[in-house]
């Protein structure tokens, strides 16, 4: 029977376990999302449906095999081997046994010293548990990128509804102002003034569905969802709570320190390579009367010990390889620290600045721009203001609208990079 070389039957090993978890994430994410999509919801399916998230999953199937490969010991070899073959004189009759050729059998075991087995299982394990924390990660980065889709589909759909709000109220005074024309009430530039006021909130809200469309494509890539993209309509909520700073390393540093950990066992592994390994062998030789051989039949045994000779080098590369991955692995789990702290400390102030600039928007300018407004509205019915003033104050009540709108969003994006920063691997 034909044999998969060692690579290809770990990689088969690897295969029988991811194949499951990837079709288990397929079957779980054909549903579409809900209709009327909530935050919470959208985090649960990135969890599951995500596919950086499920291809971290599998990378952990990959490392637990390689744990495995790990933990095993050097199999014994037995060697089966004839000699004294003498193909003239005949090979004899009876059982193999009763052959004229001698025969041998030979058992070779590798005994490894040093404490190698036990490093390479302590390298494969903190590898493995590196893995998991690459879930943490993708799960807290996926996370982010959720959250900041949703709320940027949440701030497309709120300008969808004020720019269509916007459209409705110019084509009613396009058309209020038509009527007006007929009956000789108002000019016609003035009428045209309405009219081409309506033709720009139009185009305006052609564009909000055009940015709400895109918006959708980038949230249902994230959910695994695009062939849901086009209905995709999210429960608009702006967050307020913040989250307590956490103990322990943020998932990218904890992962990090575990690859430092392996590192440090692969370092010591190289070195142990100097300590020789030893092949124990037990040999038994068995030899037939024949007309070769008239002394009779008989059996010996041997004992053998082999040591490899380090003559023209001590692998004194995969030392300096070894010493070098732990330099690497020191250096990014340095980085790391450093980058999460400054992405902590940036993430915290800029979302106390668009909090508070949501707040101004909210409290402050909005107030005073529909009062603007409604005084303008007023005004104009009653023939005190002309056309200008009236559309000048509807588009500045819809520019601070659109703005209280993008400062929501930004809020919430900010809150979300502050979560992100803050979060920790659980122990």
């Amino acid at each position: 029977m034909n044999r998969l070389p060692f690579g290809l039957a770990a990689t088969g090993l690897v295969y029988c376990i991811a194949l499951p978890l990837a079709r288990a994430a397929d079957g779980e994410c054909a549903a579409p999302p809900p209709p009327l999509l909530s935050l919470a919801a959208a985090e649960e399916r990135v969890a599951r449906c995500n596919r950086d998230v499920v291809a971290a999953r599998l990378a952990v199937a990959a490392a637990q095999a390689d744990l495995r490969v790990a933990s095993q010991r050097p199999n014994p070899v037995l060697t089966l081997g004839a000699s004294n073959m003498n193909p003239q004189a005949g090979f004899g009759s009876g059982s193999l046994r009763d052959k004229t050729f001698d025969s041998s059998l030979r058992i070779d075991q590798l005994i490894e010293r040093g404490g190698k087995a036990e490093l390479r299982e302590a390298q494969a394990t903190a590898l493995l548990e590196a893995a998991r924390a690459d879930i943490a990660e993708q799960l807290r980065s996926q996370r982010l990128a959720v959250r900041t889709a949703f709320f940027d589909l949440a701030a497309a759909q709120e300008r969808v509804r004020l720019q269509q709000e916007f459209a409705d109220l110019s084509a009613q005074s396009a058309r209020a102002s038509g009527l007006r024309e007929d009956k000789g009430d108002v000019s016609r530039v003035e009428a045209n003034r309405f009219r081409l006021d309506a033709a720009r909130t139009a185009n305006d809200s052609r564009q909000a569905r055009a940015d709400r469309e895109r918006a959708r494509a980038d949230l249902a890539r994230i959910l695994g969802a695009e062939a849901y993209a086009s209905g995709l309509e999210v429960r608009v909520e702006w967050p307020e709570t913040e989250s307590r700073r956490q103990d322990g390393d943020r998932p990218d540093v904890a992962a990090a320190r575990l690859r430092l950990q392996a590192a440090l066992a692969g370092r010591e592994l190289a070195r142990l390579i100097a300590t020789r390994d030893v092949t124990l062998s037990a040999q038994a030789d068995h030899w037939p009367t024949s007309e070769t051989n008239m002394q009779g039949t008989g059996i010996s045994y041997s004992l053998y010990l082999s040591l490899p000779l380090h003559v023209r080098h001590a692998n004194e590369g995969e030392a300096a390889r070894a010493a070098a991955d732990f330099d690497t692995a020191q250096a990014v789990l340095l980085r790391l620290q450093a980058q999460a702290d400054a992405d902590a400390k940036l993430a915290q102030a800029d979302w106390e600045a668009a909090r508070e600039r949501r707040e101004h928007v909210a409290t402050e300018v909005r107030p005073l721009a529909r009062d603007v407004a409604a005084a303008a509205e007023f005004a104009y019915s009653k023939g005190a203001t002309g056309v200008f003033d009236l559309l000048d104050a509807r588009r500045s009540l819809k520019a601070v609208e659109l703005d209280e709108v993008q400062a929501n969003g930004d809020a919430a994006k900010a809150w979300a990079r502050r979560e992100a920063s803050l979060e920790r691997l659980e122990p």
